[in-house]
Formats: structure tokens, C-alpha cells, sequence
């Protein structure tokens, strides 16, 4: 009796050898940068917002925030004002202010993400002074790191972005208009 090289078990395991093969150099092709901007009218001055902005602390009031394993560096506010964290939830990443004036602040979010990926987002804030008024525009952008499966999740990430940046910012403007300041 012969055995026939290709059984049911060979054309099964071969064809799923193939068919991730083809997932993963798809996947090299794929985007893996983004970038995003969003923009909000908000009743308060440029100095009202800016507390909100320029420190880690006044950014835990308004986005999301990883609520476990935070240790916070650098000064109160400002460039080199920095978080870092290890939760169980989000992965280990650290959330920095690279620069802030009275109208802009720049910062890096930096996440260790699978097998030893790093993803990078870059973002700015700027305050436009529109009298008693401000529009805050705020403009997003990252790299996903050259794992081949990320570039799938790439092909969303900016119309996800987008959503979450904006309800952010919805969010900035709400305790805004109620008056309220950042916690200390």
C-alpha cells in the first residue's frame, strides 16, 4: 500500500503555511503610519485651555488614561513633564511634553507594543485666540512599527483616530464650559 504524499493533512497544513505567508507579506505593504487632526471651538481663553495642555495631570481630565502602575518625571509643567506606565490593561508605554508656549504644546506618546514593537505617536496642540473664544486644532501622528501585522490595524487607524481625538477634545471643551480648572 503507497502513501500518498498529499493527504488531507498535508494540503490542510500546507495550505494554512500558505495562506499566513500571504497574510504576512500583505502585511509588509501595508500602512503603517497615520496622521490625523481634529478641531474644537471652545468658550475659553487660550489661558484657560492651556492648564489642560502643558502637564500630564491636566491631560488625565479630559483622554484616556491608563489607570494603574503610573510613575510620574520631569517638571509639574511644560517640556521634559512626563508619565510613564506598566498596566495590566495597556501595555507599558510613557506619555511626554516635548515643548510648550502660551499657544502650542508637542508631545510624544511612545508604546511598547507586540513582540517588542515600538509605536510611536507624535501630536500637537495649537490655541487659536479667537477673542473671548479658542480653537483648539489638534494634529496626531504615529508609526505602528514594522511588525507586518500591524499594517492591518493601520488601514483603520485614522478614521479611529479621528473618533477618539475628537471625543477628547469634546471632552476638553465640557469642563471647560463648566468652569472647571485642572486638579492638582
Amino acid at each position: 500500500m503507497s502513501r500518498n504524499l498529499f493527504g488531507p493533512g498535508t494540503i490542510v497544513l500546507g495550505g494554512g503555511a500558505v495562506l499566513l505567508t500571504a497574510v504576512l507579506l500583505v502585511g509588509f505593504f501595508l500602512p503603517t503610519q497615520w496622521s490625523v487632526t481634529v478641531e474644537l471651538r471652545v468658550d475659553a481663553t487660550a489661558e484657560a485651555v492651556m492648564p489642560f495642555l502643558d502637564s500630564p495631570e491636566g491631560w488625565a481630565e479630559w483622554t484616556v488614561w491608563p489607570d494603574s502602575g503610573l510613575t510620574r518625571t520631569g517638571p509639574e509643567r511644560g517640556a521634559g513633564a512626563k508619565i510613564a506606565w506598566d498596566d495590566p490593561e495597556l501595555g507599558a508605554g510613557s506619555f511626554s511634553i516635548s515643548a510648550a508656549s502660551a499657544h502650542t504644546v508637542r508631545y510624544a506618546v511612545v508604546v511598547d507594543g507586540a513582540a517588542n514593537t515600538l509605536m510611536t505617536t507624535n501630536g500637537t496642540l495649537e490655541l487659536e485666540p479667537l477673542g473671548s473664544a479658542t480653537m483648539i486644532h489638534w494634529t496626531e501622528s504615529g508609526d505602528l512599527g514594522r511588525n507586518p501585522l500591524m499594517g492591518f490595524w493601520g488601514l483603520t487607524m485614522e478614521a479611529a483616530q479621528t473618533r477618539e481625538l475628537q471625543k477628547s477634545l469634546e471632552q476638553l471643551g465640557e469642563l471647560l464650559s463648566s468652569g472647571s480648572a485642572p486638579s492638582r
